[in-house]
């Protein structure tokens, strides 16, 4: 979930299934979840993802085995880093501007 697939570090990608996401905060969600919550049975989902996607203020944190390898703050547009923020990337700490998920001062 929020891309963290393509995250690499020292040439390889962290594998999707030993990472843990947390996030609080705003979110946009899809107009199917409405769809969900008129289920018949508790396995009865019309799609069984809750694919929310940051937006407004928030923070998500990765953890691989109880370890933080990224850790951000601040505002998100559609899912990206946008607006001022506070990325941790394990001992770097970003402060600043960000837009469309990349730092600009």
């Amino acid at each position: 979930m929020f891309g963290l697939g393509r995250k690499k570090e020292k040439g390889h990608t962290f594998d999707a299934d030993t990472v843990v996401t947390r996030y609080e905060g705003s979110v946009s969600v899809g107009d199917y979840v409405p769809e969900n919550l008129g289920r018949a049975g508790v396995n009865d989902l019309n799609n069984p993802y809750h694919l929310m996607v940051p937006h407004g203020l928030g923070k998500i944190t990765y953890t691989i085995d109880d370890e933080i390898i990224e850790q951000y703050e601040g505002e998100f547009e559609g899912g990206l880093y946008h607006g001022s923020g506070k990325l941790i990337y394990r001992d770097k700490v970003v402060v600043g501007k960000f837009e469309n998920g990349k730092f600009v001062g």
